[in-house]
């Protein structure tokens, strides 16, 4: 406190001229100071925004496991994690520089690469663009999965890190791109630079590369061929959601300047609503257009889409707009979905109907809807058709997809044609068969093993204490007290109080009971003089028939013996 007071007294005496001179000083080191808190508050404002969008690395590795079957697991798993790590390497290499390196063209930029002379205030924005292009590269990974080797999977993801997504993010968001500097070109969050080129690169890997085994009849009818896990599935994909408010929100870049906030806010909100409308499409047109049972995946997928289609304008579009992009990207899923199934391309994730047909609505709707912060004139066709600006974004945008989908599906073409004239794409028929998480990797995501424990024996000494086979609890003890009534019907008491409403709920049997009795009784005699009871002798047989199964599986399953091969196709 004493030396401020001194420090304002020697500023007292100074003459005019001197103060002034102390004051316009003071000042420039004030902005000075102040222009370093507001770039930090950016660069750290990109880093966090990056490490939320890098967790949708997790989200796309759960929602591809849960997806493929329980044999291919470790595979899947696997890849997912070498698209960051490979990913990494290439665009440190030359990713980067392709994509902003200073003195390049409107092709590609021309300088950075390996990082050189990047200066350290880049990083942030670095390690932002990283993780889109990671993104990019994943896509694909689901679209081709259970079938593709490992070899070509890591020339594909050098490829696109490196090289095609580098490319396509020049064009469209570096100053020297030969669409950034039209000006009309809209694409805030990559609908189309991440979303569309990864969708065209899935379409062409799922080409070359040919449907799973059993996925579709010789005639060309689908068949079903599930995933092993829906809840993975799901957790994957809420965690993708959740990445996406960060992948749009984020794209602002920035939180300094007057508005960023708001800008910031209103994507996020907008990539809410398009992902209700998107899940909520697909839902109903499933379920009462198609006459299908309400799909949790299918809805799930809508979502995805929605979120894609909102990532090209989520920061012009009034809320309202977003439900109704939502709600067309959502009819896009389908239609892409189908036309897919129609071809005989076999994609297990819908990538290319999420990533691909959600990026060209994304693309094709914001000429359309585009007015939040915009000046008459340059809003939406909608406000402006009038005007040629709306116009000239739409075409564009058609433009910027149609080089995107020409760019994507040339590279991809030659590198899927190259490896499949090769025979290095898809894996041979026994390893798809069995499986490639034993084959390829020596892991099995679930063990037969791991499930064969000392305190479920029979031997295990707190069995002698307990009125069960072993020391598993009743509820968890499976048939092991079943018993097989004279009717053929298995009855186990173990799980009677657990499935059992009238244990559960007493005053409700005391009611229920005797009217249930009485019920009972009367269907019996029917079924004993009207013929509809099964005949005795057949009974029998089906009682012999399911002891002689029980004491089988009982005789080998003593002793930690474990029946079945893990490595056959169930």
């Amino acid at each position: 406190m004493a030396d401020e007071t001194n420090s304002l007294l020697d500023f007292y005496d100074l003459d005019s001229e001197k103060e002034l001179e102390v004051l316009y000083n003071n000042s420039l080191e004030w902005k000075k100071k102040q222009q370093i808190l507001m770039n930090s508050t950016d660069q750290f404002f990109l880093i966090v925004i990056a490490i939320i969008i890098f967790f949708m690395q997790c989200g796309f590795a759960f929602l591809e496991a849960g997806s493929v079957r329980s044999k291919n697991t470790v595979n899947i798993l696997i890849k997912n994690m070498l698209d960051t790590f490979i990913g990494g390497i290439a665009y440190w290499a030359i990713g980067w520089g392709l994509a902003y390196g200073a003195g390049g063209n409107s092709f590609c930029g021309g300088s950075q690469f390996f990082n050189y002379q990047l200066s350290y205030e880049l990083y942030p924005k670095w390690f932002f663009q990283f993780v889109f292009a990671a993104t990019a590269a994943t896509i694909v990974s689901g679209a081709i999965a259970e079938r593709c080797q490992f070899v070509a999977y890591l020339a594909y993801s050098i490829l696109i890190t490196g090289w095609m997504y580098p490319i396509v993010s020049h064009w469209a968001w570096d100053g020297a791109g030969w669409l950034a500097q039209t000006g009309f070109y809209k694409d805030f969050a990559g609908s189309g630079v991440v979303h569309l080129m990864g969708g065209m690169c899935a379409v062409v890997g799922c080409y070359f590369i040919g449907p799973r085994m059993g996925r579709f009849s010789k005639i060309g009818e689908q068949l079903d061929m599930p995933g092993h896990s829906v809840p993975l599935a799901g957790l994957g994909g809420f965690i993708l959601i959740f990445g996406f408010f960060a992948f749009n929100g984020g794209s602002q870049g920035s939180m300094s300047q007057e508005g960023d906030g708001g800008v910031v806010a209103l994507a996020i909100v907008n990539t809410l609503l398009g992902a209700s409308t998107g899940g909520l499409a697909v839902l109903f047109i499933n379920k009462f257009m198609f006459k299908r049972p309400w799909s949790f995946l299918m809805s799930l997928n809508g979502a995805l889409t929605g979120m894609v289609a909102l990532c090209a304008g989520c920061n012009y579009f009034e809320p309202w707009a977003a439900l109704i992009v939502g709600g067309l990207a959502g009819v896009g899923f389908m239609i892409v979905h189908f036309v897919m199934l129609r071809l005989m391309l076999d994609d297990p994730l819908d990538a290319v109907a999420v990533h691909g047909g959600g990026g060209l609505v994304g693309l094709f709707s914001v000429p359309w809807f585009m007015s939040v912060g915009l000046e008459t004139g340059e809003r939406g066709i909608f406000w402006d058709g009038h005007q040629s600006f709306p116009w000239l974004v739409f075409g564009y945008n058609i433009a910027g997809a149609i080089s995107i989908m020409a760019w994507s599906a040339l590279w991809s073409a030659l590198l899927f044609g190259s490896l499949s004239m090769l025979k290095m794409l898809r894996v041979s028929t026994d390893d798809e068969f069995k499986g490639m998480d034993l084959i390829k990797h020596g892991e099995s995501a679930y063990p037969a093993a791991a499930w064969v424990e000392y305190q479920y024996s029979k031997d295990y000494p707190a069995a002698q204490d307990m009125n069960c086979s072993g020391a598993l609890p009743a509820v968890m003890s499976g048939h092991n007290h079943a018993v097989i009534t004279t009717s053929g019907v298995t009855e186990d008491k173990s799980r009677e109080a657990f499935n059992n409403p009238m244990e559960m709920v007493p005053t409700t049997e005391k009611m229920v009971k005797p009217v249930s009795s009485i019920f009972m009784s009367v269907t019996a005699i029917q079924d004993g003089f009207g013929g509809g009871g099964l005949d005795m002798d057949a009974r029998q047989e089906d009682v012999a028939a399911f002891s002689s199964r029980q004491a089988e599986s009982e005789h080998d399953n003593k002793g930690f013996q474990v029946r079945g091969d893990d490595s056959k196709l169930l």
